[in-house]
Formats: structure tokens, C-alpha cells, sequence
């Protein structure tokens, strides 16, 4: 599958290329140091420290609505022998209508899910080292209604290695002008690992359900916002070659969020019955969200202070507070991500100062 994947592209990239094209370019690069202490199994005492860059070149036409891009995303831990690196494969094609609010990827897409999705999906840790997904993403944005959706193939099935993928997809309606309002969501995500070829006995599929509907009311004002959430989070898990029984599992799930100037405070909360009921046995293999939705209770908050924030580089410092029915953990990180492309380029070329004052972009 890989391999057809990069010969359609290649071969999409050729025909753009024959055409009135633009040269597209970016760099999105990330330093991050996080360091993590306490008494939970599920977050034990460790240090993240790394690097994270992801160059990408292509081409464009028909005012960027059609983009093929290739680059590579290379994830390297600041250690004493420059062990334990990633070099991931970039390589996707973009269609963009911005007058339709679509946007629709396909291939090898890098930091495609970075702080776009709720923890229970994805953890920090999973978007520190695999921040890109092979597969496809759809977003429609319109007024009223969004859709937004992926399809991750994780793994291929070889002699050695299982298959696994997962598709989800989310649907939201809402009556927000200006930011003010309500709205109205649901996720639907399914996650599948299967076997090996060559299988051993005690080796079967496992099927993950997750589906959370929730209702959310977002205030603006001048200098700040304010969110408040509330829904629920039910799962259902069947391991084929065990009990082959599905077992089902929900929640409440909320969250406050607010923002004044440059701090955020966000708390999320879960209770309810433990999630991830396979994970002593399959782990990260099945499950991509945080472990600590493992416990009946689970509260994360998040205290964010943005030190420094341009159109292509900020600088964040967070603390974060875990706390389960089994004890507490504590992170404190320290961010810095600059972006660069053509058209941020073009903008600071032609400035009289070198220094930008608008806000981040899109990309961030």
C-alpha cells in the first residue's frame, strides 16, 4: 500500500508540475522540554526532552487549492549518543477551497492531530514521537456545522508486526457568532488491531469503540474567553481471541477552559467506569489516548503562559496537574515552536522592521 501511495503521488507531482505552478516551502520545528513527577503508574517520573523538525518542498496551482508536498519529519531526543531518533516519510496531496471551508489530505501527512484532539484519543506522549498519520483527513467549516475526520493505517500487516489502523470522525453544529454561543457535537472513532501473518495461538483481533457526544457554551470578550463542556464518553472493547465478549464502559467527561490576555487555565474531568479495560495487555498497541483514563476518576489541568508569541515562532510555559483516584502527578514544560513558509517569508521581507506583530497562524 505504501509503495502505490508514493508512485500516485509522485506521479500527481509530475502533473502539477507541467502546469502554471507555485513553489511551496515550510519548516515547522518544535523544542520541547517536559518533565513529569509522581506516584501514578500510568505517568511515571521521566523527562522528555527533544527536538522536532519537519521541512517540507512541493508545488502548488490553481491558487493553492491543489498542493503536493513532500519532506520528512525527524524527531530527535537531546541525548549523550543521539539515540533513539525518528525519521518519519512526508509525502500527501492537499485540496483546499477556503470559499467552501474543505479542506481534504491524503498520503503521509505530517503533524496532521497536534492539540486538535481531546487526550482520551491521543496522548502527549503519542503526538511527541508520532505526530504524523498515513492515511487521509477531511475537514469541512462552515458557518453553523463542522465535520472533521481521519483514517490512520498505523501499521501493516507482516510476518512480524500486526496490522493496525483507526478512523474517526467528528460532527458538530453550532449557533456561535463571534465566537459566542452553543455547540452541539459527536465523535465516533474505531480502532482495529489484528494479527500477525503468521499467527501464534493466543494471538487474535481486538476491536476499541470510543463515542462522546457533548454540549459546550463559549463566551468572548476583549481580552479573554471562556468554555464550558459537558458530555459523556462510553467505549466498548472486544478481545476476539480471549473472552471474545464485548465490554462496555462510560462516563462523565467535562471541561472548563478560559483564557485572559496571555494565560489559559483548562481542567478536564472524567468519572465513571475505568476506560481501556485490555490495556494491561495490549497498551499502546490498541490505545492512543492517555493511560490515566484507566481509572474512575481522572482531572488534568492545564495552567499555560504564552512568554513570547509572533506570526512564526511562541514561547510556552505550562504546568500540569494529574490527579486519579490513585494518586497525583505533576508535568512542567517549557515550548518552543517556530513556523516558516512562503508566504509568512514574503510578509517579513517586506517589512520595514524585522519584527512581526500579528498572531499565529492557522498552521499553529
Amino acid at each position: 500500500m505504501t509503495r502505490r501511495l508514493i508512485i500516485a503521488l509522485f506521479a500527481l507531482t509530475a502533473a502539477l508540475v507541467s502546469s502554471a505552478q507555485e513553489v511551496e516551502w515550510s519548516v515547522d520545528a518544535n523544542v520541547v522540554l517536559n518533565n513529569r513527577e509522581g506516584g501514578l503508574d500510568e505517568s511515571p517520573n521521566q523527562t522528555f526532552i527533544f527536538t522536532r523538525i519537519t521541512p517540507q518542498i512541493g508545488v502548488s496551482l490553481d491558487s493553492a487549492r491543489h498542493r503536493v508536498m513532500a519532506g520528512v519529519t525527524w524527531f530527535q531526543p537531546m541525548n549523550d549518543n543521539l539515540g533513539g531518533y525518528k525519521v518519519l516519510p512526508a509525502l500527501y496531496y492537499q485540496y483546499k477551497n477556503d470559499r467552501k471551508g474543505l479542506m481534504f489530505k491524503f498520503g503521509m501527512i505530517p503533524n496532521e492531530l497536534n492539540n486538535s484532539i481531546p487526550t482520551y484519543l491521543r496522548s502527549d506522549s503519542i503526538n511527541y514521537v508520532q505526530p504524523n498519520i498515513k492515511g487521509a483527513a477531511l475537514r469541512i467549516d462552515r458557518l453553523h456545522f463542522w465535520f472533521n475526520s481521519w483514517f490512520d493505517w498505523r501499521q501493516m500487516q507482516t510476518n512480524n508486526r500486526r496490522e493496525a489502523f483507526d478512523v474517526t470522525g467528528e460532527v458538530g453544529w453550532r449557533t456561535m457568532k463571534n465566537g459566542d454561543g452553543f455547540k452541539a457535537s459527536g465523535l465516533v472513532s474505531y480502532n482495529h488491531l489484528a494479527t500477525r501473518k503468521i499467527k501464534s495461538p493466543d494471538e487474535g483481533v481486538v476491536d476499541n469503540f470510543i463515542f462522546s457526544p457533548q454540549l459546550t457554551y463559549e463566551h468572548l470578550w476583549a481580552n479573554g474567553r471562556l468554555g464550558v463542556s459537558a458530555g459523556v464518553l462510553m467505549t466498548a472493547d472486544r478481545d476476539r481471541v480471549a473472552d471474545n465478549k464485548w465490554h462496555a464502559q462510560a462516563g462523565f467527561i467535562g471541561k472548563l477552559s478560559g483564557n485572559w490576555k496571555w494565560l489559559s487555565l483548562t481542567e478536564n474531568i472524567y468519572a465513571g467506569k475505568r476506560q481501556m479495560p485490555l490495556y494491561e495487555k495490549y497498551g499502546s498497541l490498541v490505545y492512543r489516548g492517555d493511560a490515566l483514563y484507566h481509572n474512575k476518576f481522572y482531572s488534568r489541568t492545564d495552567l499555560v503562559a504564552t512568554v513570547f508569541q509572533r506570526d512564526f515562532m511562541n514561547l510556552e510555559a505550562r504546568l500540569t496537574l494529574h490527579a486519579t483516584s490513585e494518586g497525583t502527578a505533576f508535568w512542567q514544560q517549557v515550548a518552543v515552536r517556530f513556523y516558516l513558509d512562503r508566504l509568512v517569508w514574503k510578509r517579513h521581507r517586506h517589512k520595514d522592521s524585522g519584527v512581526a506583530t500579528g498572531l499565529l497562524q492557522s498552521q499553529f
